[in-house]
């Protein structure tokens, strides 16, 4: 939402650019061709001669009616102009030039003012169009980052399960570790020991006896 305003900037100036490039109808040439040669010509309009930074955001909104529609009413700008004979008058020489009256003055007020009934309806499917393509480059948006956070709780699961795994392990080695020892506390032979450590495994010996009777 916040790029917005810019993202739609340059991707007018840019569909505007590819638009020319088309209308030149150059044979032999591919629709990357044409892209590159958009993509240079909006290099050399732009005051800071910046790359166009917005080609993945044009690939989604190229297929909007409001685009899809520029594209399509762009005039033939590699035409020629008409030329006006000596022999035309002044009724065919206003035509062909597109002017209002034949009178040499300003033109008409019809050919200056699209009629306020096309305009509005014109600025409604602009304002839709732009509405449906936010809407979509946000729910794009909302889907890369559901899907992002999904990986994020997968890695986190994972993690969590090793975690448990390695704690598992290490209580299974201190387990035998126990039991080993116990086990040689009651195999220890006695005869060989001092009184006072006898003493000392005896008890040992009760305290696992007691405990391996609990069990």
């Amino acid at each position: 939402m916040n790029h917005w305003s810019g993202i739609q900037h340059d991707v007018n100036v840019f569909a505007g650019c590819l638009s020319k490039i088309e209308a030149r109808n150059h044979s032999g040439c591919s629709v990357d061709d044409k892209i590159a040669s958009a993509c240079a010509m909006f290099k050399a309009d732009d005051k800071s001669r910046r790359n166009f930074p917005y080609m993945h955001c044009w690939k989604i909104l190229k297929d909007q009616p409001k685009w899809m529609d520029r594209r399509k009413h762009t005039p033939n700008l590699g035409g020629k102009r008409q030329k006006i004979t000596n022999n035309a008058t002044p009724l065919t020489a206003a035509i062909s030039l597109g002017v209002g009256n034949v009178d040499g003055g300003q033109p008409s007020e019809s050919a200056q003012e699209r009629p306020p009934g096309k305009k509005k309806e014109k600025q409604k499917l602009r304002q839709h169009a732009s509405i449906k393509a936010m809407e979509f480059l946000v729910a794009q948006k909302k889907e890369a980052d559901d899907e992002k956070e999904m990986k994020k709780e997968e890695r986190c699961k994972k993690a969590f399960a090793l975690q448990e795994e390695r704690i598992s392990i290490e209580r299974e080695k201190v387990e035998i570790k126990r039991e080993l020892e116990e086990e040689r506390i009651m195999n220890i032979d006695m005869s060989t020991l001092s009184y006072k450590q006898q003493q000392y495994y005896e008890m040992r010996q009760e305290e696992i006896l007691a405990r391996r009777l609990n069990n």
